[in-house]
């Protein structure tokens, strides 16, 4: 990935690896100098742009751009922040030792409790350009940063996730992630996901990493593009929260794999169920408000009279998504092809349920919509 670089005598005492973005992109590379620990400063150069990061034992504590629109007065006049006057003043103060927030802050522009949160903003906006760069070179120097330096506390997981967020390079995240038809393992690291900000549909596509499915297969399970699924799955890798399987760990011989096959078969088929459930909840909490819980409710307990021991335990609040793994726990004893039958039967019933419902209670323009969703539903359901 790097390579060292040989060093002038007076600054033998300073490590200094060198490289090229396009053969490791910002996030993988700024995963690995953080995941290892390091102290120093790792520079990045584009055309005639430096960006520099400051790491302090596996930390970023400071970033700087010599790009003039990636300074801190520009970044806090774009934000409105602080007003032209007040940037144009402080500016004409800027001396060597005096910099241009502590200046703000002397002129009243800026109160004191704001300027650290706006230098860690300021050093946010810098990185979050970086994860950008496709090309580009790097070095990385081990030493210690200039102790004058401001010290920011920023969360180096939810950094990189955010990086990546803004990433659009097919090449870079198909490179890191792998093959489409990868299985990906959970590693099990609760201490990294206690810290990520995840956002709903990320937590959604993390539910669909379980040690069987391929990157495809999860890719066709997901609201979001492949794209963007790929990206997120990326991400997972990157920050340790999955890991490609290991071969022979999720391909077995005999009827446990056969088995596995079709679970993944029947979630697959949930999970477009749970798309229109998802779709018709959205819809109606447009028009019902908090009352929608209620609505999903009423429906679930007319299901359960004929499909109880399915259902138990099962609800449609989380946005209208049936609980797969509950449903598969609640039939567990039945040989697999009534799993199957019982629950898309079971399924089946609840979509009827729900439009009579809404036929009978919210009128034919609601249900038009609603018949609408659930035609859509059956034709995607079709090749299942």
């Amino acid at each position: 990935m790097t390579e060292q670089d040989p060093l002038p005598q007076e600054e033998s005492e300073e490590l200094t690896i060198r490289g090229e973005i396009a053969t490791s992109s910002v996030p993988e590379l700024l995963r690995s100098v953080l995941g290892s620990g390091e102290t120093g400063i790792l520079t990045f150069r584009k055309d005639d742009v430096t960006k520099k990061i400051f790491l302090q034992g596996g930390r970023v504590v400071y970033a700087s751009s010599t790009n003039p629109d990636e300074r801190l007065g520009e970044n806090l006049l774009v934000k409105g922040k602080i007003t032209a006057r007040q940037y144009v003043e402080a500016s004409k103060l800027i001396r060597p030792g005096r910099r241009l927030g502590a200046i703000l802050v002397e002129l009243g522009a800026l109160e004191p409790e704001e300027l650290i949160p706006a230098v860690e903003n300021h050093a946010k906006e810098i990185l979050m350009d970086l994860f950008t760069w496709t090309t580009g070179d790097y070095e990385l120097v081990m030493k210690e940063p200039d102790a004058n330096l401001v010290t920011l506390n920023i969360s180096t997981q939810n950094l990189i996730a955010e990086g990546i967020r803004r990433c659009r390079s097919w090449s870079q995240i198909s490179r890191g992630l792998g093959d489409i038809e990868t299985v990906l393992v959970p590693t099990g690291s609760t201490d990294v996901l206690y810290k990520l900000e995840l956002a709903e549909e990320e937590q959604e596509i993390l539910s669909h990493v379980n040690g069987r499915s391929t990157v495809e297969q999860i890719c066709q399970m997901s609201y979001l593009t492949h794209f963007e699924t790929c990206r997120i799955l990326w991400a997972f890798q990157l920050l340790g929260v999955v890991r490609r399987g290991q071969e022979g760990e999720v391909a077995t011989a005999g009827e446990g794999a056969r088995e596995r096959e079709r679970e993944w078969d029947l979630e697959e088929i949930v999970e477009k169920f749970n798309q229109m459930f998802g779709r018709i909840y959205t819809f109606l909490r447009g028009r019902l408000g908090d009352e929608v819980d209620a609505f999903m409710d009423q429906a679930m307990e007319e299901v359960a009279r004929q499909y109880g021991t399915l259902f138990d335990g099962v609800d449609l609040k989380n946005y209208g998504r049936a609980d797969f793994e509950q449903m598969l726990a609640n039939v567990a004893d039945l040989p697999p092809d009534q799993r199957k039958s019982l629950m898309v039967a079971g399924l089946n019933e609840l979509v009827f349920i729900i439009q009579l419902a809404i036929r009978t209670k919210r009128g034919q323009q609601e249900e038009a919509v609603i018949s609408g969703i659930i035609k859509e539903g059956f034709r995607r359901l079709g090749a299942a």
